[in-house]
């Protein structure tokens, strides 16, 4: 039975993604129904800052009786209602440590992706995730397009500082070896691209 809490959760997911002005509003629901369409358990969010995509990845670990673990070098002032928090962890890490300190046989069934943007660091977690997904598995990343309605991969060579530096995200998905990867984006809201291992010679399932 769905509770009260819940259906009230969607309402407010819903408007939010009619109306919001935030950079990830028009994927909060996308976010919400990737995860459950999955049943994923083991759900991991890097990047939070006051929780806009924490929200509906908690409340899809919950649904699917799982959990999310959040992390962020940074604090958050994000605040899980009552009912979701017992399926919430937030670990205050740079994303590259925690992805080193991963148990080796770890399997990630959906991870997020959205804190810095550098080519050099979203590179390296993905090499660090390739050990920790499965063709099961979904990698979820936001902001590979430029603007909010530009439908254009960001991919600026000539950048070489701060979050955008050498290519950012986009760069560092888009040389992925196509024969193990795949991947597409919602032209949306500064894009969220859907990135999934075709085949993995760690995990074959």
């Amino acid at each position: 039975m769905i509770r009260e809490e819940t259906t009230d959760l969607i309402k407010q997911l819903t408007l939010k993604a009619l109306t919001g002005e935030g950079d990830s509003d028009k994927h909060l629901l996308s976010l919400l129904s990737i995860c459950l369409s999955l049943d994923a358990k083991n759900i991991v969010e890097l990047g939070v800052r006051e929780g806009s995509s924490t929200l509906p990845l908690l409340l899809a670990a919950r649904l699917n009786d799982g959990n999310l673990t959040s992390v962020d070098v940074n604090a958050t002032s994000f605040n899980p209602p009552d009912f979701l928090r017992k399926n919430w962890k937030f670990i205050k890490s740079d994303a590259i440590s925690y992805l080193e300190n991963l148990k080796n046989d770890e399997l990630i069934d959906v991870i997020f992706v959205d804190d810095w943007h550098a080519y050099d660091h979203v590179k390296r977690e993905l090499e660090l995730l390739d050990s920790h997904v499965n063709s099961r598995s979904v990698i979820i990343l936001h902001d590979l397009m430029y603007g909010y309605w530009d439908p254009h991969y960001h991919c600026d060579l000539a950048v070489k500082e701060g979050q955008w530096a050498n290519g950012g995200p986009y760069r560092a998905v888009a040389e992925l070896n196509q024969n193990f990867w795949e991947f597409s984006t919602i032209p949306s809201c500064n894009g969220l691209t859907i990135l999934r291992k075709k085949y993995s010679s760690k995990y074959k399932i």
